[in-house]
């Protein structure tokens, strides 16, 4: 199968499937960089209040509406 197939696939896929492949390759993509599941996790344990941002921040850092955060 090529991947303009695979592509053709997964764009016919509902959003659930869909959601649920991202998942997967994410959870792959995790496995071979250990480093970087290492950082991650120091980021969530991170105490400091000074280093959260807040919910607004956080959407206006990745360009998210307020339709799109609820969707």
């Amino acid at each position: 199968m090529s991947i303009e197939a695979i592509k053709q696939e997964l764009a016919e896929l509902d959003d659930d499937k869909r959601h649920h492949i991202m998942a997967f390759l994410i959870a792959i993509e995790d496995k071979r960089n250990p480093e970087y599941m290492a950082a991650l996790a120091r980021k969530i344990d991170d105490n400091y209040p000074s280093h959260w941002v807040t919910l607004e921040e956080f959407d206006r850092r990745l360009s998210f509406t307020d339709d799109e955060r609820l969707n």
